[in-house]
């Protein structure tokens, strides 16, 4: 591995999946430092699901532009949206906008969708007074958590992802797609195999069947690599819950994830998930101008609650695709 102008240690005691890079000094200029370091930064990312970058030289947001372009290269169009984010610069987001205090559970980035980013770059322009760390978790050691009778399950029925666009909660259609033309909606529904319909009252409702497990294109590992546990109404919380079925019932809920058949997913099954999610979950204490490097395949990120402000930047790109039909899809 070609030498780096800093000293690599593991982010976590007695684990190999994530690094810090410590930068020595510099001139301040961090596209500069990533430009000069850049082959020995994609080895240890090759190695490594998470690498952090501390002291590379971000003391604001006109920063990161020049890092994004070295370590990611074209952005992802972000379409087909599940969280809330504002769009800083061209391909450069806010952390997803809830509030500061609820807390974010640990999932792979666009793992709801049959393509996603390979590549997330997170980078901290302002850390919070208290929490609000990214909490980051081993996605090969959930897989083995879970065992394969469930991967097994969920990799052959495919989870079945339920959308209802409700004006003035969570996310309406026009933002979810990015514009306010329903016919584009239609189209892009069509391109990518979701069932959609509008009510009579003018809301939107899709349905689409996606992977269960994927295997990583570079190390062919087959990996638990999707949102039911996010998507699924137990996520909410009872009470939340029973206040959203009464305003909306069970079939217009915001959200909800099926097998690929339609069927209810088991509560184990869920359960088993958060569990292995929650043992793997490791969290470190931002810095400014830390940037992250995730391997959006091999590890999940978080958010924690925090207090004051707080500003985390994010780009991501490298996108793969999960070809063919997929498994469980409903008629």
């Amino acid at each position: 591995m070609a030498e780096i102008d800093g000293s690599v240690r593991r982010l976590f005691d007695g684990e190999d999946f994530a690094v810090i890079v410590e930068a020595n000094g510099g001139s301040g200029d961090a596209a500069s430092w990533v430009s000069i370091n850049l082959s020995a930064v994609e080895a240890l990312a090759r190695e490594h699901p998470v690498v952090v970058l501390r002291g590379i030289g971000i003391s604001g947001e006109k920063d990161f532009p020049g890092v994004r372009d070295l370590l990611v290269g074209r952005p992802a169009n972000y379409v087909y949206r599940s969280t809330p984010r504002t769009e800083v610069l061209e391909g450069i987001m806010t952390a997803t906008e809830y509030p500061a205090t609820e807390e974010i559970l640990m999932h792979c980035e666009n793992a709801y969708q049959r393509d996603w980013p390979l590549r997330l770059v997170f980078c901290c322009i302002k850390p919070a007074e208290t929490g609000g760390q990214t909490p980051v978790a081993d996605v090969r050691a959930v897989t083995r958590a879970l065992g394969d009778d469930v991967l097994d399950e969920v990799e052959r029925r495919g989870v079945r992802y339920i959308r209802n666009y409700h004006e003035g909660f969570d996310l309406d259609w026009k933002t979810v797609f990015q514009t306010e033309d329903r016919g584009e909606v239609e189209a892009f529904c069509r391109a990518n195999d979701i069932d959609f319909e509008w009510t009579p009252e003018g809301h939107l409702r899709t349905a689409q069947t996606c992977q269960g497990t994927a295997r990583h294109p570079v190390t062919g590992e087959r990996l638990w690599f999707n949102q039911a546990q996010l998507f699924h109404p137990s996520a909410l919380g009872e009470d939340v819950l029973e206040d959203l079925i009464d305003i909306f019932g069970e079939d217009g809920l915001p959200r909800d994830a099926r097998f690929g058949d339609g069927a209810p997913i088991e509560p184990e099954i869920l359960s088993r998930v958060r569990d292995a999610f929650q043992t793997e979950a490791r969290q470190f204490d931002w810095q400014v101008g830390d940037v992250m490097i995730v391997d959006n395949m091999l590890a999940s990120h978080a958010r924690r609650p925090f207090t004051g402000s707080r500003r985390v930047l994010v780009s991501m790109g490298r996108m793969n695709s999960e070809l063919g039909d997929v498994a469980g899809a409903a008629e």
